[in-house]
């Protein structure tokens, strides 16, 4: 696939601001090939200080349809909430999400809120209320047990590329401001923050609907490890 401009603008972001390892746990999705012997793609992933893994997957699911996921994932000693995003980019159209999913309950955390997220509510009502995306809120009743308020999801025609990549950096830079400024938490609090998103990730992974399509297309073996790999 063609290499997307939202990936090289993650990846910058990021190792300028993060002294970067690469996960050799990995090294065998550098390149993505199907059972049938096609290319269709890269992953790549890192650890970093407060960093457990910190992964970009691109790869071509069918002819036209181009997706990248990006996540950054705190190790459990800080309250830093996990950014990840998802864009599918087709011919026409753009489909994406992006949001900055808690590691506790944020609805106790105010000041969490006001320090962090409120950043966001300018570009996130922006995009809400803009005639040029059509927003809504996830269908799946285990998806948005884990977002936050401020969870984005949207398609758009391809035109407004740059306005997608805009906001998907923003929560981005909040992101990393947060991994700038969280300071370690009790042991107690880790306990509870790594059951949390273990339970999440779990979820996401026995009872995402796409994973049907991805599996048509690279099988069940390539589809349960490229899973594992992006959560």
């Amino acid at each position: 696939m063609e290499k997307n401009k939202l990936s090289d603008l993650i990846y910058t972001k990021v190792s300028q601001k993060m002294d970067l390892t690469p996960l050799a746990e990995f090294e065998d999705l550098e390149t993505i090939v199907t059972p049938d012997g096609r290319t269709v793609g890269t992953f790549r992933a890192y650890t970093a200080a407060k960093v457990k893994k910190f992964s970009i997957a691109q790869f071509s699911i069918a002819p036209g349809m181009d997706y990248i996921n990006a996540v950054i994932k705190p190790t459990p000693q800080y309250n830093i909430s996990r950014f990840a995003c998802n864009y599918m980019k087709m011919p026409d159209k753009i489909q994406f999400d992006v949001d900055l999913y808690p590691a506790v309950d944020i609805a106790v955390r105010q000041d969490f809120i006001d320090k962090y997220y409120e950043q966001l509510t300018d570009i996130y009502l922006k995009g809400k209320n803009a005639d040029y995306f059509d927003w809504k809120l996830s269908d799946r009743s285990y998806v948005r047990a884990g977002t936050s308020p401020y969870f984005f999801m949207s398609a758009a025609d391809v035109q407004y590329q740059d306005t997608i990549h805009s906001l998907i950096i923003t929560y981005l830079d909040v992101a990393l401001q947060m991994f700038d400024e969280e300071e370690e938490v009790s042991p107690e609090e880790a306990r509870h923050i790594e059951y949390r998103l273990d339970y999440i990730n779990r979820i996401l992974l026995e009872r995402e609907p796409e994973r049907a399509m991805v599996e048509k297309a690279f099988g069940k073996q390539l589809t349960e490890r490229l899973g594992m790999a992006m959560t």
